[in-house]
């Protein structure tokens, strides 16, 4: 019997700018906003699990649908309430945002 090895591709994770924003934003506004730095430490925590988790299986997530033409394929994670969007390239794996599970994503991703 022959076993095929089976190869990993490691990608290098960039978070883009607003990702970056989206992530301190929403930690400051449950650390100090709403007086709860237990649950904004949580969400830090679940928010670097679900990086780790895109990186070790990028295509296993729902790809996000718009009406709006998109020149790449958009991903999306739940985590905790927010949704992380994240774009799949041979070489890399983008955050490009993350945003809260209720808000309003017409022309921000």
């Amino acid at each position: 019997m022959s076993f095929s090895p089976r190869i990993r591709i490691v990608r290098k994770i960039v978070y883009l700018p607003l990702a970056r924003a989206d992530l301190l934003e929403a930690i400051t506004y449950i650390g100090r906003q709403l007086d709860s730095p237990q649950a904004a430490k949580a969400l830090h925590n679940a928010f670097l699990d679900a990086v780790e988790r895109v990186a070790a299986f990028p295509y296993a997530y729902e790809l996000y649908r718009t009406d709006r033409p998109m020149l790449d394929e958009i991903r999306k994670v739940p985590v905790k309430g927010y949704v992380l969007y994240y774009t799949v390239y041979e070489d890399r794996i983008e955050l490009r945002r993350f945003l809260h599970g209720r808000r309003e994503r017409k022309d921000m991703i």
